[in-house]
């Protein structure tokens, strides 16, 4: 059965075989290369380069980690509320290296 995309805020995200996530959940977080408007493409290409992330591109990463924090599978001591409370405070892309590295101390690996 195919599934049919889910937009989530400003992302619409397609159901991908390619980029399947390795533990059962109820619903898996969505993976940003399965984004389809091609804007978080663009605006993790600008974090990877490490370049400044104008407003509107952070915010899409924002939105990005918030669905993928929201719905993964993390270590037994961590605190999802506390996780998702500091996406806001993002504001550049070291604020989001920094986030990323303390993301996969507890497994969680959204890029």
């Amino acid at each position: 059965m195919k599934q049919e995309p889910e937009q989530i805020g400003d992302l619409c995200y397609a159901y991908s075989v390619d980029y399947p996530y390795p533990f059962p959940v109820p619903q898996p977080p969505h993976y940003w290369m399965t984004e389809q408007t091609g804007k978080l493409a663009e605006a993790v290409e600008l974090y990877f380069n490490g370049d400044p992330l104008p407003p509107a591109e952070l915010e899409l990463i924002r939105q990005y980690l918030r669905q993928y924090i929201e719905r993964a599978v993390m270590t037994g001591d961590a605190n999802r509320t506390t996780f998702l409370s500091r996406i806001l405070a993002l504001r550049s892309t070291r604020d989001i290296e920094r986030f990323a590295d303390e993301l996969a101390e507890v497994g969680i690996e959204p890029f």
